[in-house]
């Protein structure tokens, strides 16, 4: 049971820290936007690079960030049978719905990594006037996969916990 919850903890603390680093990309994000937006319409010059950075940094930041959402539970969910069940019976649903995450989250990291391997490998670029080497964005794909899968592992120790002993694994309530 130790094991479990050392485990359970130090999932949740990674992605937490990820989650929290990553989403100061929103700053940038919001700069980068801003300042395409006075070049484009306000000086009539848009750059070649600040479409194809905006559309990376934001892909980035959701990626990166799934792993912190189910950490919170901010993630999807049908509210209406949902929320409506006790402590015990949602964690009985969540650990019958697992594999479907897991197979979910599996796919994208395998296939992922595959795309992001092979860009690698290839030197493959956009295909734009600016023409950036896509590893470094398609990496995010398998990285943030991984780290939603380890998530949602972390969860299912916890929702068995849940539901077989009634209880929360991490914090006894």
């Amino acid at each position: 049971m130790q094991a479990a919850r050392a485990f359970v903890r130090a999932v949740s603390a990674v992605n937490e820290w990820v989650g929290s680093a990553f989403s100061l990309l929103i700053l940038p994000l919001i700069f980068l936007v801003v300042f395409e937006v006075v070049m484009r319409y306000g000086l009539q010059s848009p750059t070649i690079w600040g479409t194809e950075t905006i559309t990376f940094v934001f892909a980035a930041y959701i990626l990166l960030g799934g792993g912190y959402t189910l950490l919170h539970g901010s993630h999807v969910n049908m509210d209406v049978v949902h929320g409506r069940l006790s402590r015990r019976s949602r964690g009985i649903l969540d650990v019958l719905t697992a594999g479907i995450v897991f197979l979910y989250c599996g796919l994208l990291v395998s296939e992922g990594g595959k795309l992001a391997l092979e860009a690698l490998v290839s030197g493959r670029r956009s295909g734009t006037d600016w023409n950036p080497l896509l590893f470094p964005v398609l990496l995010t794909l398998p990285v943030g996969a991984l780290l939603m899968l380890v998530q949602a592992l972390a969860k299912l120790v916890r929702d068995l916990s849940i539901a077989v002993r009634g209880e929360n694994l991490v914090d006894g309530h």
